[in-house]
């Protein structure tokens, strides 16, 4: 069970100091997702801390709740964070551009050191060949050679340095990057999250889709919907939207919809 926390602070009118603090729990469920919604209303300008934990419990190290909530380190309290879902949706991303822009020529290249996205692989090459992989994990990446060579025809060419950057149009990274890619300003990046460093040309790190109306019911309001969607993927509650494709996704700047992003691509690959 997923269990979010809300606090609502009450600062104006004398009759706060008349008030007691309270908490409310709601409990909400969808086919396998189970959510337990925790509201702490005070007015004396102290929280509880004491009094959620009762409701909180073993949660508290990964519990549900805005960003700008200030949580208690010391008492075990942490926020929960997941890229579990984006690393899909970059996946995803790809896999639809590449489709999309039926153009098998352009240069693709997959960055994945430590081997965690191989899998991708054997879909990637349906539509680029060959497929470029620049990896740590060399054992792993040969073994995927060799399969996709002998059951698909298919040329997956594994780098271990970097120069093949500069040529390429699309680099797939789904983990974040922490150094500035050598690659050209006309390059597109589709990677689970901002990069630690600017990079020089555009990088989509932010993706949103359409969460289903079941799922929408059960996201307390005070969730954005693509946080509760990436808890709801990364605890195995709903794992069916890991095969969605973004509706909108954004570089920090520019946002994009699908047909954007895919006109931007075939615009890059198709110039001279």
């Amino acid at each position: 069970m997923l269990t979010a926390l809300q606090i609502e602070e009450h600062q104006g009118g004398v009759l706060r100091f008349f008030r007691r603090n309270r908490i409310r729990v709601e409990h909400r469920y969808c086919d396998a997702a189970a959510l337990k919604s925790v509201t702490y209303e005070h007015y004396r300008g102290k929280i509880g801390w004491t009094a959620i934990d009762r409701f909180v419990k073993a949660q508290r190290n990964r519990v549900l709740c805005p960003p700008q909530l200030e949580l208690p380190a010391d008492c075990g309290y942490k926020r929960f964070v997941s890229h579990d879902l984006d690393r899909r949706m970059c996946e995803n991303a790809a896999l639809f551009l590449l489709k999309e822009a039926e153009h098998r020529g352009c240069m693709v290249i997959l960055i994945d050191k430590q081997g965690d996205s191989v899998g991708i692989c054997e879909y990637l090459t349906e539509y680029c060949d060959p497929l470029y992989v620049i990896t740590e994990a060399a054992e792993i990446y040969a073994a995927q050679s060799d399969y996709l060579l002998n059951e698909r025809g298919a040329a997956l060419r594994i780098c271990r340095t970097t120069d093949r950057l500069k040529d390429a149009d699309l680099i797939i990274a789904p983990d974040r990057l922490t150094e500035r890619l050598p690659c050209s300003c006309d390059a597109l990046i589709l990677t689970a999250e901002k990069p630690a460093v600017r990079q020089i040309c555009t990088v989509i790190h932010d993706y949103e889709i359409e969460l289903p109306q079941k799922y929408r019911e059960l996201c307390p309001a005070f969730l954005d919907e693509m946080y509760f969607a990436s808890a709801l993927y990364a605890t195995s509650q709903a794992r069916e939207l890991g095969s969605e494709v973004f509706t909108r996704c954004g570089d920090g700047v520019v946002l994009h919809t699908r047909k954007s992003l895919l006109n931007t691509f075939k615009n890059r690959v198709d110039s001279p």
